[in-house]
């Protein structure tokens, strides 16, 4: 319940425009490793049917808990019903909120068999914890 709460103010904070975008030289290529990893481990898991259960060094707790077997067959199901098949994710960019919090917005361009624009968005807190996973249509500003 808590996960939703937080992507419901995450999407309405980001209508807002409390975002900056992190210019290249401040981006933190091996958090960009990182999150991108996660992030394919978990889909490429969703699509073999072979998922990736996130632990506490990956993600807060209540990303653990709601990422349950069950949850990720299911949410793969409904993506692969709007987008097709996941095929691979390319980083597009990372922001940061304007009221300095120590949370960032990873942005990645999603490839799926459909070919429809799709963004793959992953946020991760100050101590590099996945806070949240979203496969959403594409738009150009968060």
């Amino acid at each position: 319940m808590r996960l939703l709460i937080f992507a419901l103010v995450l999407l309405l904070v980001g209508c807002d425009n409390e975002f900056y975008t992190v210019s290249a030289e401040e981006i933190n290529k091996e958090r960009v490793k990182l999150v991108e990893s996660l992030t394919k481990s978990i889909l490429e898991g969703q699509r073999s049917g072979d998922v990736h259960l996130l632990n506490d060094k990956e993600a807060v707790t209540d990303m653990v808990v709601a990422f349950h077997e069950k949850f990720q067959k299911s949410s793969y199901e409904a993506i692969t019903g709007l987008f097709g098949e996941y095929e691979d994710l390319r980083f597009h960019e990372v922001l940061r909120p304007k009221d300095k919090t120590l949370m960032e917005v990873y942005r990645f361009k999603g490839e799926f068999s459909s070919k429809a624009d799709v963004e793959i968005r992953a946020t991760l807190n100050g101590n590099q914890k996945l806070t949240g996973l979203w496969i959403i249509k594409w738009k150009d500003k968060m």
